[in-house]
């Protein structure tokens, strides 16, 4: 005696509303839906009924388009969360802009469809558009044998998830099967991990996928993530894989073939989508200069990674990835391996775990010349930049990554770079400066960079820290008796610190600049350690005894001066000095060295075998000047910051002309008995270090007078950005710097 609810927009049936229909129905009912766009957000009730369109009657698929429930970006489109049974049909629907509800783990999941311990078969609906931190199309969360899902005929397309699953996102003890005649289509939907199906599970059962038409034929980890021997079966692919480098620009357009920079492609989501992933071929997307975000190009964050995928900016300064504060920029949950983010600023990024970038056990990674700044996490449990997260389930060999000539600067929440248990992880030539706390938590140790390992592994986790800057963080919390504002070390971690400078950083209530904790093993060469508040070093071997060990480092206080507790070892080389460091304290680099400066040639080179000095400081300068390296990231180089070297004697003049400059400046060079065939060179590098361009031998007259005409652009012809550049001159072993500044008005 079931009974059948019309709802009609024009009032021609029972009710002009769908919930208004579903409210009024017993268990067996349907609830009979005409055309027309209904703005609301469903819920069953706990009722097991039939909720379809007219094409539960007709089979006519114009009825799906065409009968649309709109979610008004006001929570899911459906839900079904009180247990409804396997008698529960919803039938010939589009559902569209959803935006998820608040599940029990407090995550907003399931845009087009939330379904929690429930039972549903879903028949010939199209689901797109939707969004939500899991399951941007259909979440299911299922914990009771009893409840099954089933799909026939349904298209999932175009929807997007902040973490996981951009078209289903499945957690489930229960059946869900696709119907294997009438198949479904999944495609184009974007998420930071899995971007169509996402079955984030241990120990269940896995799910065999039958679909028509998946995004593409041959699917990796990119597009389906499991962590079960989830099946898929394809019969057709949406687009076919382009095995070569793609070409991105605010610009242009998705309908491009996206090969060259003429026909470049809108937005780097879909680039990462249409490039093939190929061990033997690595590609590139080059991304050209702009801002890329959510309301300026419709760009999707965050950005699942892919292996052997580089994303490659023109400049750090001029290729903007803004979050726009949505979510983080990019994600890697699936293992990914030999990727590199390039040439890029990332910025405003939002995210429990890691504000700008979320890793689990990146391999072989390269973060290099990036820019991360406003980026922050709302959880002391996350961080601002970058983090690994600290699951031991998760944990397999050979994880590294390489963070190089980074700026980590003005970000909040937790550290600024995390990590977790990485068995390799080097930052070399980076500024992490000005980092600030999440002020709504207190779980907030290192505000700078936190490195953590695994209590439950010896000897596995290491680091190497090099030439890095760690300045002006501030960590404010109360919570804990002792927290790090500029560095913490915890969990094993083996730790080497070289020529790093550790200064000014503020944890006013009560803490200090370097926290080390749970057996860890952290070394200090050629650093520097001054000026932290309310001191340098705490060192807790309550727990597991540590081991810190110091070689011509300059801290603060001295070893007397680190507070300790517990059982630790503190190995106190030679070359050590407790001394006022006498930085510039003005200009671009206040942390350079002034000219009585005691840390001046007061390093060491017997350093561990692993490390490697790169060629320059911090500044741009040669790492190693005259015999001895100094302490900290900066190398003096004979003469103060504002000051000129003086010329070899082979070298008369060495200039340029105009200095500052705006598009073009003539370098000037004398040279006393120039001669052919001794070798001479002109190089021009960046305040990085890195070479810009360079001038050999047809570039010299030959003649004690030489003049070179440089256009302000790198080697392939760009025209470098408004910055500090330092010129080298090279004749017969004499070498001259020389620093000169672009400008823009």
């Amino acid at each position: 005696m079931a009974d059948i609810h019309i709802v009609s927009l024009d009032g021609t049936g029972d009710f002009t509303s769908i919930q208004d229909g579903i409210d009024a129905s017993s268990n067996g009912d349907t609830v009979l839906v005409y055309p027309g766009t209904y703005y609301e957000n469903i819920n069953f009730n706990g009722k097991n009924i039939t909720v379809s369109s007219l094409y539960l009657t007709t089979q006519i698929d114009s009825f799906v388009k065409n009968t649309i429930i709109d979610g008004n970006y006001n929570g899911s489109v459906v839900k079904l969360v009180n247990g409804e049974n396997n008698t529960t049909f919803l039938c010939g629907f589009t559902l569209q802009n959803g935006t998820g509800t608040l599940d029990r783990w407090e995550i907003i999941s399931g845009g087009g469809i939330f379904l929690y311990n429930s039972s549903l078969n879903i028949v010939g609906c199209i689901i797109q558009s939707n969004v939500a931190t899991r399951g941007g199309g259909f979440r299911i969360e299922i914990r009771n044998s009893s409840n099954i899902v089933n799909f026939k005929n349904v298209t999932i397309k175009y929807n997007h998830a902040y973490e996981s699953g951009g078209g289903i996102s499945l957690t489930s003890d229960s059946p869900v099967t696709f119907d294997q005649i009438e198949r479904c289509n999944i495609y184009f939907n974007t998420a930071g991990s899995g971007n169509e199906f996402a079955h984030h599970d241990f120990d269940q059962d896995p799910v065999h996928i039958f679909v028509d038409t998946l995004t593409v034929l041959d699917p990796d980890e990119f597009f389906i993530s499991s962590f079960v021997d989830d099946t898929i079966n394809i019969q057709h692919g949406k687009i076919s894989p382009i095995n070569q480098d793609l070409y991105v620009s605010p610009d242009g357009d998705n309908t491009n073939s996206g090969i060259t920079e003429d026909e470049p492609l809108k937005n780097i989501y879909f680039a990462l989508t249409k490039i093939a992933s190929d061990s033997l071929h690595p590609n590139t997307i080059h991304i050209a200069e702009g801002t890329y975000s959510p309301s300026s190009t419709g760009e999707k964050y965050p950005l699942n990674l892919r292996s052997y995928i580089t994303l490659q900016g023109s400049d750090k300064e001029l290729t903007k990835l803004d979050a726009e504060e949505l979510s983080c920029l990019f994600y890697d949950w699936d293992y990914q391996k030999n990727y590199k983010i390039e040439k890029l600023s990332v910025i405003n990024g939002n995210n429990l775990l890691g504000g700008a970038i979320v890793f689990v056990q990146p391999r072989e990674v390269v973060i290099e010349e990036v820019k991360f700044e406003f980026n922050k996490s709302p959880q002391g449990y996350g961080c601002s930049v970058i983090n690994f997260p600290t699951i031991s389930t998760f944990l397999i060999n050979s994880t590294s990554v390489l963070i190089k000539d980074v700026e980590i600067i003005n970000n909040q929440g937790g550290g600024a770079v995390k990590t977790g248990p990485s068995e390799y992880t080097r930052i070399e030539n980076s500024f992490i400066k000005g980092n600030l706390p999440n002020y709504q938590s207190d779980d907030l140790q290192g505000c700078g960079l936190s490195l953590g390992g695994h209590p439950y592994y010896e000897n596995r986790w290491f680091s190497e820290i090099i030439n890095t800057e760690i300045t002006e963080n501030i960590n404010e919390t109360t919570e804990w008796p002792n927290v790090a504002s500029a560095l913490y070390v915890t969990n094993k971690q083996n730790a080497v610190f070289v020529n790093c400078t550790i200064g000014n950083n503020d944890a006013p209530l009560s803490g200090e600049g370097v926290g080390i904790k749970y057996g860890s093993n952290v070394a200090f060469y050629n650093c520097i350690l001054y000026g932290d508040d309310p001191r340098e070093m705490y060192v807790d071997g309550r727990t597991y005894p540590n081991t810190v060990t110091f070689s011509h480092t300059l801290i603060e206080g001295g070893q007397w001066d680190i507070a300790v507790q517990g059982t630790n070892t503190l190995n106190w080389l030679d070359g050590n000095l407790d001394t006022n460091p006498m930085w510039e304290g003005i200009g671009e680099y206040p942390y350079y060295l002034s000219s009585n400066s005691p840390c001046i040639d007061a390093g060491t080179l017997d350093l561990p075998d692993s490390i490697e000095i790169p060629l320059y400081d911090l500044a741009g300068n040669p790492r190693i000047y005259g015999d001895m390296i100094d302490m900290g990231a900066y190398e003096w180089q004979g003469y103060g910051i504002d000051d000129e070297p003086e010329l070899p004697e082979n070298i008369i003049t060495f200039m340029n002309n105009p200095n500052p400059f705006t598009d073009h400046t003539n370098i000037i060079c004398s040279i006393k008995d120039i001669q052919s065939n001794k070798d001479i060179s002109l190089k021009i590098y960046n305040s990085r270090g890195q070479l810009i361009t360079s001038f050999g031998k047809d570039n010299f007259n030959f003649s004690p007078y030489t003049e070179i005409y440089w256009e302000g652009t790198d080697e392939y012809g760009n025209a470098v950005t408004s910055g500090t550049y330092f010129y080298k001159l090279v004749y017969n072993g004499d070498a001259v710097v020389r620093k000169m500044v672009k400008v823009s008005y």
